[in-house]
């Protein structure tokens, strides 16, 4: 597999090829996260978490997409949307969020990847 942002490539391509292919300055990168909730929470106040969560990731001018399995499990992925990137500032703030939440009892955040090039 190559790694689309070598130095070696890079290196070969001017900035508008570098942009349109999303590459160099220009990779977006996101992470990969999983809550569980503790069992027992009514659906009131899981939609409740649910919306204060989506509340907090728009508030961090990122986005999620993602699913929530309707018992105890959201998965999914935060990603740029706009000027603001992804970074471990930006995953720790959303990742301490949801571990200071009472109805977490356990959260995974993976590592900043790029969301163009990952497999």
């Amino acid at each position: 597999m190559r790694n689309p942002n070598s130095l070696q490539r890079l290196k070969k391509l001017n900035t508008r090829q570098r942009k349109k292919q999303r590459v160099g300055e220009f990779t977006e990168l996101g992470f990969h996260l999983i809550a569980t909730f503790a069992s027992g929470i009514d659906a009131a106040a899981q939609d409740s978490l649910l919306d204060a969560w989506l509340t907090t990731v728009d508030a961090a001018g990122v986005s999620f997409g993602g699913h929530f399995d309707g018992a105890q499990r959201l998965e999914g992925v935060v990603f740029p949307i706009g000027a603001i990137k992804v970074d471990d500032t930006v995953k720790a703030q959303l990742s301490a969020w949801l571990q200071a939440r009472a109805e977490i009892v356990s959260l995974e955040a993976g590592d900043l990847i790029d969301m163009w090039h990952y497999d």
